[in-house]
């Protein structure tokens, strides 16, 4: 008999009562979704997961077969299934945006789940496969061949992902100063003459919300996205 992938392994748990006491699947991967959250994917190990749970090591083994599968398990629930609101009601555009800040949503509630797209490659867990269903549902009503709908999703997607991503690498650099400096120190309008009148039109200044800023800098992507849409269907 051959050894189960991890994937094989996330399609075919199947979710049960969860007892008092006792260690389950369900609790192995809260457990390392906890750590993660609060301090990285980096933190999530066997031994750190079982100590969490209160349960050795090898009692870990008996739900998932190593760190890869219990990581895609994480995987899957970070996304969970798309909420009820996002069920298609015919308006191509709006469908599509209420699925593209839903599932910003729940990815910026685990920052560290852009870190698992790299190892595992394109998400093909049924929370995934549940949230791609409602996008082509989205897009369903639209002349788009099937391909360029999923390719529309992917589209979609990356802007999703782009978003979690870009603003980890913003919040590392503003923490040491970087960004500021490099700007002060050696952009010169010679070199840098576009960059230069951004930076004097205070493009790249932070504002007084930041989360507010964020927020319109991922709108004002999604509105281009979704015009282009728009006028290709035109």
């Amino acid at each position: 008999m051959t050894e189960s992938t991890p994937l094989e392994a996330v399609w075919t748990a199947v979710p049960g009562a969860v007892p008092r006491t006792g260690l389950t699947l369900d609790r192995v991967v809260a457990a390392a979704i906890e750590i993660a959250d609060a301090e990285g994917l980096g933190a999530v190990s066997m031994s750190r997961v079982a100590k969490r749970t209160g349960f050795t090591p090898m009692a870990l083994y008996r739900h998932v077969a190593n760190k890869d599968e219990l990581v895609l398990h994480m995987q899957d629930r970070a996304m969970g299934p798309p909420p009820p609101e996002l069920a298609a009601t015919g308006d191509w555009r709006a469908d599509t945006e209420r699925w593209a800040w839903a599932s910003l949503a729940r990815i910026r509630a685990h920052p560290w789940y852009v870190q698992t797209l790299s190892t595992f490659g394109a998400p093909a867990t049924p929370s995934h496969l549940l949230w791609a269903e409602a996008a082509l549902q989205a897009l369903a009503p639209t002349a788009l061949t099937e391909s360029e709908k999923v390719e529309t999703t992917l589209l979609i997607n990356a802007h999703v992902v782009g978003d979690t991503t870009f603003h980890a690498i913003e919040t590392a650099t503003e923490a040491v100063g970087v960004y500021d400096d490099v700007l002060a120190r050696f952009l010169d309008e010679e070199r840098f003459p576009a960059v230069v009148r951004a930076v004097a039109a205070g493009a790249f200044a932070a504002g007084p919300d930041p989360a507010a800023d964020r927020d319109a800098l991922f709108r004002y992507g999604l509105d281009r996205i979704l015009d282009g849409v728009a006028a290709y269907l035109a």
